[in-house]
């Protein structure tokens, strides 16, 4: 049942608890648990995490989303939460973080971030501030940059750092100073795409995103409508290849 913007929600509604299991040069396994719930839904990849974690704030109707999200088709296809399940509460075999969400505004996500046991807290102003944050406590290297580099060089090297990352991508190509070629080959096909950043505001990125086996393109407003684009585009190619073998 939709929860109305006007009712009060429980303070325990709010908050998501992510238990990282594996995490090799991004996030691979996890179990995601919501509010006070036992039972948790497991995903692989930042991607599924975030669209699992969408699909949860979509039904609570919290927080309110300000932009529509852009996608290739006419939507993004959410997953259920409940289509699978983990039963009993535990903590991450690598690390445990609990994740409040107060806004997404900018076509991203503001909130606040805490790993389990540690005192402090981390107030994320974009999902790609979160990414960022979460890889340099996981790997205890943060992001380091040359001394004479100026603050777009540095953001459009953030943004190939962990585009890569995030989508789990092996060959990048950069054919223009502020151009990359992402191309993905799995189950005998290829999904190639070109990512122009335009801009850099919001503590996220803005730019255009070309999809050139679709011959598709469109304007991306975060680093997180990027990555749900591109990870739109790679699930609709796997499906129609599962349905051609079938």
């Amino acid at each position: 049942m939709a929860i109305s913007y006007k009712s009060s929600l429980p303070d325990a509604e709010r908050l998501f608890v992510v238990a990282i299991d594996q995490y090799e040069d991004g996030l691979r396994k996890g179990v995601l648990y919501h509010g006070k719930e036992r039972t948790g839904t497991p995903f692989i990849g930042y991607p599924d995490l975030a669209q699992k974690m969408e699909s949860f704030f979509q039904q609570m109707q919290f927080p309110r989303l300000i932009m529509t999200r852009r996608s290739f088709e006419s939507g993004m296809v959410m997953a259920s939460p409940e289509e699978d399940s983990v039963c009993g509460r535990r903590l991450g075999v690598l690390a445990t973080f609990t994740i409040r969400v107060t806004q997404r505004q900018n076509a991203s996500w503001q909130g606040i971030l805490q790993k389990s046991e540690a005192e402090e807290t981390y107030r994320f102003s974009s999902f790609f501030d979160m990414v960022s944050y979460i890889h340099g406590v996981l790997c205890g290297q943060p992001d380091e940059y040359s001394a004479d580099m100026d603050a777009r060089e540095k953001n459009q090297q953030k943004l190939e750092k962990y585009l890569k990352l995030v989508m789990e991508c092996t060959e990048v190509l950069k054919i223009f100073p502020c151009t990359w070629v992402y191309r993905f080959d799995k189950r005998d096909a290829t999904r190639t795409f070109m990512v122009k950043p335009l801009f850099f505001e919001h503590n996220t990125c803005q730019g255009t995103l070309y999809w050139r086996e679709s011959k598709k393109q469109k304007s991306f407003r975060s680093f997180l409508e990027l990555m749900g684009m591109m990870n739109e585009a790679i699930r609709q190619e796997n499906e129609q290849i599962e349905e051609k073998a079938i």
